[in-house]
Order: structure tokens, then sequence, then C-alpha cells
């Protein structure tokens, strides 16, 4: 009997994060996109995924700190991007699809540079590469 508690609360621990990397529909709002101009704070490059912190400031001039979230650092590495592709202080517009219950959060869709150039392009990929089960794929 105390060997199968033991199992129990070991799978039970182990469900908690099998289960923990879920869909994005539930934290996304995968039907609107917003547009945010604001500043770069912090850029966070470490897997499962980057996250983006602009800073955005509002008509009164009060700054919320969004957190945008983009792929994991091997897939944008494959599309040429590295942790100094978007340096702390770099004035950007932002494509996100935002939280969905209304938090500063943002799934990234694209975003602008002051130069006009378009950088982590979510679905805008180099010929050579196509989106497979695994992530992406060189074709």
């Amino acid at each position: 009997m105390k060997r199968l508690f033991v199992l129990l609360a070991i799978l039970s621990i182990g469900a908690g994060t099998i289960f923990a990397h879920h869909g994005r529909g539930a934290t996304y709002d995968t039907k609107r996109q917003v547009t945010l101009k604001g500043t770069v704070s912090q850029l966070m490059w470490h897997n499962p995924h980057i996250a983006i912190f602009l800073d955005v400031k509002d008509a009164d001039g009060k700054v919320t700190t969004w957190v945008i979230e983009h792929s994991n650092i091997s897939q944008l590495a494959r599309l040429g991007y590295g942790r100094n592709t978007l340096p702390v202080g770099t004035e950007v517009t932002a494509y996100v699809n935002p939280g969905a219950k209304g938090e500063p959060i943002g799934l990234c869709q694209k975003i602008i540079l002051p130069n006009g150039k378009e950088i982590f392009q979510r679905d805008d990929l180099p010929p050579n590469l196509k989106r497979g089960a695994a992530g992406l794929v060189v074709d």
C-alpha cells in the first residue's frame, strides 16, 4: 500500500510538469492584435521561449511593462536572430496578440525597429525553412 501511495505521489507531481506547457490559445487572444510603441527594458534569451520586456507609456505618461513572448532560441537562431538582435533601450513598435484576460502580455507577431526594419516576424519564414512538428525544419 505504501508503494502505491509513493507511486501515485510521484505521478501527480510529474503530471504538473507534463501539462505545464500549455497551448497559447488560453493565454493569448489570438483573434486580436494590438500595436505597442515602447522601449525595450529587458530581453530574456532562454528556453522555452524568449521574453521581451517593453515599457509602454499611455496618454497620461503612466508606464506599463508588457512581457512579449516569442519562440525558443533554437528556432530564432535558425532565422538569424540572437541575443543582440534587440538591444535594451531600443524604441520599437510591436504587434502582438494580447493576453486573453487583459493582462499586459503578448505573443509577438513582429517588431519594427526605428529604421523600419521588421524583425521577429512570426509567420514570415525564409524560403529554405518550413514549420514542422518539431519546429522549424530546413528544406
